[in-house]
């Protein structure tokens, strides 16, 4: 009986430590291939009473926001900014101007799941003109960033050459169970994704790649050789939105078509109503398996907002 006794108690010390690590475990996003993949990048919300929803004429109250990068890329120091808008900020005491990151914004990995986190304080908020009973404001912060998706996608080099002389290392589409197409952690997690790849035979002695790039984030995307602080300017921000730059880094030698009229690995890609697609090419002698490796990057930028009340202060009374 004392055996027995002891033997269930094992038995349940044994349940007990299997069910607190799988509540360990809870909610913890499990990595199934390279990347972690996710459309996340770096998000922005106003902090906790940094503004209060409701304060009165005569409070100074501080404002912050906290940015959180849960994506897959790491942004440097100064290199993530938010901004106030929405309000005449000069009537707040405000200031109308970026403020960038004082540490590196770590993305999701291997050590780190959540990605990292960093607060930006924009000073004292105080209301400076009168104010009769109350009045209600929509405070505004925007988050802009540079960013990139990686991308490291199974693909079949196979000519028409090589697929009349029947060799079967690889199909171009339906054989192989990944070639050509995008696999769960064959992305990182960012806003902007590479959502599909086909591919096809080009004359006798090349493969073509069709690639489609999608805006999947809330925000909005600009071409990565301008600046925060540029896409303010109306001319620039036109001129910039919805482009991207890709590079292909793996295979060698694989050029595609952009829209400055060259062939090269590198180039901007426009969006239209936030879906792009490039076309690439490579010259194939033999049938090979390899993975197609595409950087893709971009300025991103996001808002939130907040509504205040700021009700009449004791001296305006």
């Amino acid at each position: 009986m004392e055996n027995m006794k002891k033997r269930y108690l094992f038995l349940f010390l044994i349940l007990g430590l299997v069910l607190i690590a799988g509540c360990n475990d809870a909610g913890k996003k499990v990595k199934t291939g390279t990347f972690f993949g996710g459309t996340d990048g770096i998000s922005v919300s106003f902090v906790t009473v940094a503004p209060p929803s409701q304060f009165n004429q005569d409070d100074a109250v501080n404002v912050r926001v906290l940015l959180e990068n849960k994506g897959e890329y790491e942004v440097i120091a100064g290199n993530a900014k938010a901004k106030l808008y929405g309000i005449p900020l000069q009537n707040f005491g405000l200031k109308d101007s970026y403020i960038g990151t004082k540490s590196v914004l770590i993305g999701k990995s291997e050590k780190s799941n959540l990605g990292g986190q960093q607060e930006i304080d924009f000073g004292k908020l105080q209301y400076k003109l009168p104010v009769i009973n109350s009045e209600d404001f929509n405070l505004r912060a925007r988050v802009c960033y540079p960013y990139e998706t990686k991308g490291q996608i199974n693909v079949c080099l196979k000519s028409l050459i090589s697929k009349e002389t029947g060799e079967t290392v690889c199909n171009l589409e339906g054989g192989d169970k990944t070639a050509g197409k995008i696999t769960k952690g064959s992305v990182s997690s960012a806003p902007i994704q590479i959502t599909s790849l086909t591919e096809e035979t080009r004359g006798s002695d090349q493969v073509r790649f069709n690639i489609k790039i999608e805006n999947k984030g809330k925000g909005e995307v600009y071409s990565p050789d301008s600046s925060c602080e540029q896409i303010e300017d109306d001319n620039v921000r036109l001129n910039n939105r919805n482009k991207v730059q890709i590079e292909i880094l793996n295979p060698i030698d694989v050029k595609c078509s952009f829209i400055s009229g060259e062939e090269s690995n590198k180039g901007i890609v426009n969006l239209n109503n936030n879906v792009g697609t490039i076309s690439c090419f490579k010259k194939v002698e033999d049938a090979v398996e390899d993975k197609l490796t595409i950087n893709v990057d971009y300025i991103y930028m996001d808002v939130t907002s907040k509504q205040i009340t700021i009700y009449q202060g004791v001296k305006n009374r």
